[in-house]
């Protein structure tokens, strides 16, 4: 079966069951014609564009002064030993094998409503119901759709140091009278060029969040104003994205957070590229690992860019 959806083609089933002859159990066969996936529009008419940034211990893709993730080879295919000629890599069986420890805001990451919702029976502040949707129960239907890509390269770094400039509704509304107004199920990305400046291998990557965060000796990245949130959310806006380290500004991102994640919306942080991505016409997915009780999850966050005629 192929199912279409908004000019995207999914190849569902790949066989038919019919009965036997005779009676018994269904045959399985081949349907007469199954288009093939590299032959339908998905592939042939859009380029996939990947959004993801990538991780590793010498890159800032860790919040502020919080651990970088850690990665360690457990196996390769044969023993290696260091410079001292002691074993650093064992070998149990012909094959190659990482472990990792690292931060569910990690990288291109999804924040899920847990994460600054606290649970209803906690009593803490801002604890509602939606507290109690983790990752792992997130709908994966509101984390794709139409990608709507507002522009907010002229703010980026004119804010004073250890602030962020603030993405306000006019600037939304800007945006609307020349594109066309934002629907419900659009996905929201915001583009600064902010993680494409200075996603840079450490120490040069100290500015992405250390500096204005941490040391504050720099602006922050462009970040949408919890107005902004609530206006996107009134359209029927369930996710958003930003090439920023995070959804909420510098200084202090709770507000903003609370304005989106207490109503059941989603985003992913630290996107790239979205410069190749057009104010309108492309389709974007992001999709989480599933963890048990995930406040977010590193992601990997693509686009269906239609390719030029």
């Amino acid at each position: 079966m192929i199912k279409s959806c908004g000019g995207f083609f999914l190849l569902m089933t790949l066989t038919s069951c019919a009965p036997a002859p005779g009676g018994g159990a269904p045959a399985i066969h081949a349907p007469a014609a199954v288009p093939s996936l590299a032959a339908n529009t998905l592939f042939t008419d859009h380029e996939v564009v990947d959004l993801s940034v990538l991780v590793s211990e010498t890159l800032p893709g860790h919040w502020g002064s919080n651990p970088p993730m850690q990665r360690w080879t457990y196996n390769w295919f044969a023993p290696q030993k260091n410079v001292y000629g002691t074993t650093q890599i064992p070998s149990e069986g012909p094959y190659y094998g990482q472990r990792y420890v690292i931060d569910e805001h990690t990288g291109t990451q999804t924040d899920f409503p847990a994460h600054f919702i606290p649970p209803p029976s906690s009593g803490l502040p801002h604890a509602a119901p939606m507290g109690m949707v983790t990752g792992d129960k997130y709908p994966l239907d509101r984390m794709m759709g139409p990608a709507v890509v507002i522009d907010a390269t002229a703010v980026r770094d004119q804010a004073p140091n250890g602030k962020s400039a603030a993405i306000t509704v006019d600037m939304i509304k800007e945006w609307e009278k020349k594109n066309g107004d934002i629907r419900a199920g659009d996905v929201v990305l915001f583009r600064s060029g902010y993680s494409d400046a200075y996603y840079k291998p450490l120490p040069e990557g100290l500015r992405m969040t250390y500096e204005p965060v941490v040391a504050k000796t720099k602006p922050g990245w462009p970040a949408p104003a919890p107005e902004a949130v609530q206006y996107l959310r009134g359209k029927g806006v369930w996710h958003l994205g930003t090439d920023g380290p995070s959804m909420g500004p510098a200084e202090g991102g709770q507000a903003v957070h609370v304005a989106g994640l207490a109503h059941g919306m989603s985003w992913e942080e630290m996107l790239i590229g979205l410069d190749r991505v057009p104010a309108r016409g492309a389709f974007y997915v992001a999709l989480s690992l599933k963890v048990v009780d995930q406040s977010g999850s590193p992601s990997r966050a693509i686009a269906f860019v239609p390719k030029r005629k």
